[in-house]
């Protein structure tokens, strides 16, 4: 059997871009899934799928040092992130 498992090399902020593109992604077939259109519920599903994938990927890798969308979104607003203890 074939594995197709690859390895990236990408840093905290590549996976909050991917992630937070994602969350758009998501949000748009939603809109096309309610509205009836073709192939948008598989395809919410497998969005659904990569982005739990993902999140079980970086917190097994760094479960004390991911900050996440609070933090995030608190910067937007020029708040600072307080470090988790």
């Amino acid at each position: 059997m074939l594995n197709n498992a690859h390895q990236l090399d990408l840093t905290a902020q590549d996976i909050e871009l991917i992630e937070a593109a994602l969350q758009t992604q998501k949000k748009i077939l939603s809109v096309q899934s309610q509205a009836g259109g073709s192939g948008a519920d598989r395809k919410l599903t497998d969005i659904n799928h990569l982005m739990k994938r993902i999140n079980r990927s970086t917190q097994s890798k760094d479960p004390l040092g991911a900050q996440g969308w609070g933090c995030f979104a608190r910067s937007l607003f020029g708040q600072e992130c307080s470090s988790p203890r």
